[in-house]
């Protein structure tokens, strides 16, 4: 097999370049380094493009922003002791944790290099894939970098001013930093949380806003972003409880609008989940496109901000190029192929290329557009 993406390692470091033969011991490398899946290169598929949202410099280039951002302001910890929520918050507030976080020559960069990253975006109609690949060292720096590619897709649609680009995408980029003050190995713990250890995580959110408030210089609203990315519309979500209106509304938020939810915050909310479901985790593998699509779809109004959920439907397909799908019923029912090309008019109606038969044998592969008239047969994707 012949590796169809480049694999980087935790310091972003080439580990296998696009196009190297896998030997065994290659696939055992990448195997230790937590990588659960990679993309093939194959003669069946080699014209099917999958496009990235960003291009592989800026990714490369905001995801090393993102983590020399987390690893000055973890170092800025090193002789601190806080063991409870209100020593924390003190503990983030000291001049030193606060300087070494605001003046530290990658938050600077990070907020520098934005611009390229939203400039990319902005050539984007529809996200017609995340194709990122996700180890579980660099979980967190790609995460935050896949939620901010969402995010931004969906401001563009939104007509969003350049400025909450900006507040949004450095929102993303740092949603999760208050878990640095947390115990990792809570944070990295493979099984299910204890009820104490989740009362634990359920406080990043206050120790990323506590760390972002006073940025007078990328505005208010991003830091509510790591503030409210778990709360929820009908108000069951944490840390506050804030209620939404399920309604589209723009504004920024005033010190004096605490209890608000804010706008740029429900998108986060909303692409938090998406991409949190899609991925590989090392105690759970990543949902299928289309179960993550239905579970966004079915949150709308009481998870999620119900008009942005209409918006995200307009710009995600249910079934994304690349993906992995079988027929349900008909004439091919359990034929197997991939997702080759999307219909821009109609998300859910993709074409697909199918490549085996219900034996799992190859078959001279079959080509299927679903936007023509008088095709209904069903499909679900596999991993």
């Amino acid at each position: 097999m012949i590796l169809g993406k480049t694999i980087y390692g935790y310091n972003y470091e080439v580990l296998l370049n696009k196009g190297v033969v896998l030997t065994d011991a290659y696939i055992k490398l990448l195997k230790n380094r937590g990588f659960i899946r990679i993309y093939i290169d194959d003669n069946e598929t080699a014209d099917i493009v999958l496009k990235d949202p960003i291009s592989e410099k800026i990714r490369i280039m905001s995801t090393k922003d993102i983590f020399k951002t987390y690893q000055v302001t973890r170092s800025s910890l090193a002789d601190i002791e806080a063991d409870t929520a209100e020593s924390i918050i003190k503990c983030i507030n000291t001049p030193k944790v606060k300087k070494s976080f605001q003046e530290s020559p990658a938050f600077k960069q990070l907020c520098n290099d934005i611009n390229y990253f939203i400039d990319e975006i902005m050539n984007q109609d529809i996200l017609s894939g995340l194709n990122s690949i996700k180890s579980f060292d660099n979980y967190t720096y790609e995460h935050s970098i896949d939620t901010a590619v969402i995010s931004l897709i969906i401001g563009k649609r939104l007509f969003l001013e350049k400025d909450k680009m900006v507040q949004m995408a450095i929102g993303e980029f740092l949603h999760d930093i208050g878990k640095i003050f947390i115990n990792e190995k809570i944070i990295n713990k493979p099984g299910k949380l204890t009820a104490d250890e989740f009362d634990l995580v359920k406080q990043h959110p206050i120790y990323g806003y506590e760390l972002l408030k006073d940025l007078q210089k990328i505005g208010t609203t991003s830091a509510h972003i790591p503030y409210q990315h778990h709360e929820r519309q009908d108000g069951t979500g944490y840390p506050r409880g804030l209620k939404g209106t399920n309604k589209l509304d723009n504004k920024g938020v005033a010190y004096s609008e605490q209890e608000k939810m804010v706008m740029i915050a429900e998108i986060a909310a909303l692409a938090d989940v998406y991409d949190a479901c899609s991925s590989d985790r090392p105690y759970r593998p990543g949902l299928p496109p289309d179960i993550v699509y239905e579970l966004i779809k079915s949150g709308a109004g009481s998870q999620f901000n119900k008009e942005l959920v209409d918006c995200f439907l307009s710009v995600v397909p249910k079934y994304p190029v690349g993906c992995e799908i079988r027929i349900k019923d008909g004439m091919y029912t359990d034929f197997r192929g991939v997702v080759s090309s999307l219909n821009m008019y109609e998300l859910s109606k993709p074409k697909v290329r199918l490549l085996q038969d219900d034996k799992g044998k190859k078959i001279n592969h079959v080509e299927i557009d679903f936007s023509s008239q008088g095709v209904c047969t069903e499909i679900e994707c596999i991993r």
